[in-house]
């Protein structure tokens, strides 16, 4: 119980984090040249994401578009896109950070 109660309060974040993988293309908007690629989720929050990427990365304060591929189908037939407006926050060798900004579901052709 002592352990528990310590990992708890070390986790500064306001937000809980869910492990979910689901692919990501995203594109810069700001923040110099035009960049994209692709990459995974590596959890997700109400207010960010956590993308892990082999290729090249973006910097810190850059603003980004991002599709997701959403896992659950819009009444159980329709397949489903989350867009996402965003800033990077934080960038690792292999991973990177966006809080959100604006974020819609969009239906997608099947």
């Amino acid at each position: 119980m002592q352990l528990e109660s310590t990992v708890l309060a070390l986790e500064r974040r306001s937000k809980a984090r869910f492990p979910l993988r689901l692919t990501v293309r995203y594109h810069t908007v700001s923040g110099g040249p035009a960049q994209g690629g692709a990459g995974r989720t590596v959890n997700i929050s109400s207010c960010g994401l956590l993308i892990a990427t082999d290729e090249a990365m973006v910097r810190a304060g850059s603003r980004l578009q991002m599709t997701l591929d959403w896992p659950f189908l819009l009444h159980g037939v329709t397949p489903l896109q989350l867009v996402v407006s965003c800033r990077v926050t934080r960038c690792l060798e292999e991973e990177f950070a966006v809080k959100l900004d604006q974020y819609q579901f969009k239906t997608k052709k099947r």
